[in-house]
């Protein structure tokens, strides 16, 4: 199996200087923790990814607002790239070394929660 085999073919995805109310949007509208951030809309070239624990523990808890913070302002970067045709047990690997997964010419797709419904079966 590979990572297209469990990977999301078209998320949500945010540019760096999106307003952190927007990714909280975003994560609600589709139902997901994790966006992946991209350089441009246009390009789709990820940069990095922000999670709704990252928008907790590093904007609410430090007291700053979120309506005024961007994806840049918390996101983790840089991501690991990875081929759609990488195998599950390769990305696998990496997330046990606590990577973000992200798959060229894929931009925004990530699969960690993907991989551990799919280990777990």
């Amino acid at each position: 199996m590979n990572v297209t085999s469990v990977m999301t073919a078209s998320p949500a995805c945010c540019t760096p200087q999106t307003t952190l109310r927007v990714v909280a949007h975003l994560m609600k509208n589709h139902d997901c923790g994790l966006i992946p951030v991209v350089d441009a809309l246009e390009t789709l070239k990820p940069v990095g990814t922000i999670t709704d624990r990252d928008i907790a523990i590093r904007i609410v808890a430090a007291g700053k607002n979120p309506a005024e913070t961007t994806a840049a302002d918390c996101m983790s970067s840089p991501c690991i790239k990875v081929d759609a045709d990488t195998s599950l047990r390769e990305c696998c690997a990496c997330l046990r070394n606590r990577c973000d997964l992200a798959a060229r010419g894929c931009a925004s797709t990530f699969c960690s929660n993907a991989l551990k419904y799919r280990s777990s079966r």
